[in-house]
C-alpha cells in the first residue's frame, strides 16, 4: 500500500472514530421534558425545534447580558453554593486563591515543556504558547474538580433518598413530630444526606421554622428529587394528609427515578462500547486479515 493509500485510511479511521465520539457525547446528553413528554402528547419535531431555538437564543442572549455586566457577588454567591454543594469547607477565597495556585502550577508544567521542546529545536514561541495552555488547563482542572466533586455528593444524596423517606415514615407512623423524625433520621443515617439533614435539624433548634429549614435543605442540595420530596412534605403538613403514606410514595418515586436512569444509562453505554471495537478489535481484525496478503504480494511481486 503507497503512502497516499495508508494516508487515506489513517484519516477514515480517525473520522469514523470521532463521528463515534461525538454520536457518544451525544447520546449522553440528558433528556429534555420536551423529548420526554413529546411521544405520549403527539407532539412533532418542528414545534420542539423551534421551542428549542427560542431558548437557544434567550440562553445566549442572557450569557451575553451577564458576560457585559458581571455581577461580582452574584458569582460570589453561586460559588459559595457550588462549595456547599460539593462538601467543602473551604471558603470562596480560599477557592479562589487554590485556582490560582493550580492555573501556576499549570503554566509552570507548560513552561517546563516548552523548554523541553525548544532544547530540542522548536521556536522558543512555544515555551510561551505552552505556558498560556497549561495556566488556562490548570484552571479549567479546579473547576472541574469542583463539578466533579458536585456531581458525585449528589449522587449520594439522590441514592440515600429512599432510605430517608422510609425513616420518616417509620417514625411519623409511630408518633413523631416531623422535627423529631428529622433527628432521628439524622442520628441513624451517614453520608451527605444526613449532614444535610442534621444542618436542618440545627436549623430547627436554633428557631428556624421546619418548612424553611426543608427548604433550605434542598436548597443546599440542588436536587430535583430533594425539591420535590420537599415539597411533598410541605404540601401534606399543609393539608393534613397523612405524612407516612405521603413519604412512602416519595421513596416509590425515587426508587422508580432511579431506575430509569439506570436505563437510560445503560441506553448510553451501547455506544461507548463501539469504540473499543472500532480502535481496538477492528484494526487487529483488519491487520490479521491483510497483512499476510500483503506480504504474499511482495514475494510475488518484488
Amino acid at each position: 500500500m503507497s503512502v497516499s493509500g495508508q494516508g487515506m485510511a489513517a484519516g477514515l479511521l480517525a473520522g469514523l472514530g470521532l463521528l463515534l465520539v461525538l454520536g457518544w457525547l451525544a447520546a449522553r446528553r440528558p433528556l429534555r421534558m420536551a423529548d420526554r413528554i413529546g411521544p405520549f402528547v403527539g407532539a412533532r419535531g418542528s414545534a420542539f425545534a423551534a421551542a428549542d431555538r427560542t431558548t437557544s437564543l434567550v440562553t445566549v442572549l442572557g450569557w451575553l447580558r451577564s458576560s457585559s455586566v458581571p455581577d461580582a457577588d452574584a458569582n460570589a454567591r453561586d460559588l459559595g453554593l457550588r462549595l456547599r454543594r460539593s462538601g467543602s469547607v473551604a471558603s470562596v477565597s480560599q477557592y479562589q486563591l487554590e485556582r490560582i495556585v493550580w492555573c501556576a502550577l499549570g503554566t509552570c508544567a507548560g513552561s517546563v515543556a516548552g523548554v523541553v521542546l525548544t532544547s530540542g529545536g522548536s521556536s522558543p514561541v512555544g515555551v510561551v504558547l505552552l505556558g498560556v495552555v497549561g495556566g488556562v488547563a490548570g484552571w479549567s482542572m479546579r473547576d472541574a474538580a469542583l463539578a466533579r466533586a458536585v456531581r458525585s455528593r449528589q449522587r449520594s444524596i439522590e441514592a440515600h433518598l429512599p432510605t430517608l423517606a422510609d425513616l420518616l415514615a417509620l417514625a411519623v407512623a409511630s408518633g413523631a413530630s416531623p422535627a423529631a423524625a428529622l433527628e432521628n433520621a439524622a442520628s441513624t443515617m451517614s453520608g451527605p444526606l444526613a449532614d444535610e439533614v442534621a444542618a436542618a435539624v440545627d436549623d430547627v433548634r436554633s428557631g428556624l421554622p421546619v418548612d424553611a429549614a426543608l427548604r433550605a435543605l434542598a436548597n443546599r442540595c440542588g436536587l430535583p428529587a430533594v425539591q420535590r420530596f420537599v415539597d411533598g412534605i410541605l404540601i401534606a403538613v399543609e393539608r393534613g394528609t397523612p405524612l407516612a403514606d405521603v413519604m412512602r410514595a416519595q421513596a416509590d418515586d425515587v426508587r422508580v427515578d432511579h431506575r430509569r436512569r439506570l436505563m437510560e444509562l445503560a441506553g448510553r453505554k451501547d455506544v461507548a462500547m463501539l469504540v473499543p471495537i472500532v480502535f481496538l478489535v477492528l484494526p487487529s481484525v483488519v491487520l490479521v486479515a491483510v497483512f499476510p496478503g500483503i506480504q504474499a504480494l511482495h514475494l510475488v511481486v518484488p
